[in-house]
């Protein structure tokens, strides 16, 4: 394979930092650009150590990054930066790419239909990064009836209903299976990301909420099922490790990454559980939501807010989903164009912050 250009547009990041791992690995790429926000000392470093041609600071905003994209239309852009923001960004990276690598699940989650149009206009190819959807990817047919993707159930998953109120942000970081991002781990536990994840897949196979199943796997080692109108299913199954699905994206249709380890199949626990909805009350709020983006993206901005008060010792874990639940309720409306989801992100992010303040005076 020859060598291609690839931007990676949050390049310190968990899913950055292992894509750097896996291109230097397979060699088949020029990393002629990575984006930071505020992280410029690991910036400079993993620059350094993965020939990286040049650095964009995104901290006052993406107008360089999307005028970079724009002038040098890369083979490959891999978007995984977290939040709202990467929806313009997905948007220009589709109209200026060959191939984008989306593991920004917010971009589907709040405009999908854009990232859809978008798509329609060009020959850009749009490859998940998820592992769930990657998976899903690998084995869908055209006779797929419904999915399963499965769940961790995140840092909580074993803990008393009761005990959940005095969770600490330390506690709900230790995630059981994946190493991320304190945002999607903190997401991982409330199971909002699964409830992302949801949304992302009707985006990206084109099918209804309720064709869509979520099975707490505590193993880690089934990512997706598709079952067919035969009667089969079809599971993929692996070790927990972005690195592979990130390679798939990378090569698709090769594989050229290689890493000769398989799960032992003689001690492999294929057990599920089904989702608690009293432990699990955001998640089944996506299903609710499903055909109306203005709640989506209230889900997406009040989750975010929330996710940063709590890590900031302003509300209990609990509070999350209570939150989230009363900031969808209050968003009404249609919404036509990028403009008016930013307006309703906006107004989200306000509300979510009244309803926290509301809470610190109660309490």
């Amino acid at each position: 394979m020859a060598e291609r250009t690839i931007v990676i547009v949050g390049m310190t990041g968990s899913i950055g930092t292992q894509a750097l791992e896996v291109i230097e690995k397979i060699k088949t790429f020029q990393i002629i650009a990575g984006t930071y926000h505020t992280n410029a000392e690991l910036a400079q470093k993993l620059a350094k150590k993965y020939n990286v041609s040049e650095l964009i600071c995104t901290a006052e905003g993406y107008e360089e990054l999307e005028g970079f994209l724009e002038r040098e239309k890369p083979d490959v852009t891999l978007v995984c930066i977290p939040g709202f923001v990467s929806l313009p960004i997905t948007l220009k990276a589709i109209e200026t790419s060959r191939r984008v690598l989306l593991a920004s699940k917010e971009a589907l989650v709040c405009g999908g239909w854009l990232v859809r149009q978008m798509k329609e206009k060009t020959s850009c190819e749009l490859i998940p990064l998820d592992s769930e959807h990657s998976a899903v990817m690998q084995l869908y047919e055209p006779s797929v009836e419904k999915l399963l993707l499965t769940s961790s159930g995140g840092a909580l998953r074993d803990w008393k209903l009761e005990e959940l109120d005095r969770a600490k942000p330390s506690d709900v970081l230790k995630h059981p299976v994946w190493k991320m991002g304190k945002r999607i781990t903190i997401d991982s536990a409330t199971m909002v990301n699964k409830g992302f994840e949801v949304l992302e897949a009707c985006e990206l196979f084109q099918l209804r909420a309720s064709q869509i199943e979520v099975l707490i796997h505590k193993e880690g080692l089934v990512h997706a099922a598709v079952f067919l109108r035969d009667g089969t299913i079809k599971m993929h199954l692996g070790f927990p490790d972005m690195r592979v699905p990130i390679a798939y994206g990378l090569t698709y249709p090769e594989r050229l990454y290689q890493q000769r380890s398989w799960p032992d199949l003689l001690e492999a626990q294929l057990k599920f559980e089904r989702v608690d909805r009293d432990r699990y009350p955001a998640f089944y709020l996506a299903y609710e939501i499903e055909k109306d983006y203005a709640k989506r993206t209230a889900y997406n901005a009040a989750d975010e807010v929330c996710v940063d008060a709590f890590l900031k010792g302003r509300i209990k874990f609990t509070d999350i989903a209570r939150i989230i639940e009363r900031v969808i309720g209050k968003i009404e409306g249609n919404v036509r164009d990028l403009s008016d989801l930013k307006d309703v992100d906006g107004a989200s992010r306000r509300i979510a912050e009244e309803v926290i303040e509301w809470l610190s005076c109660t309490s």
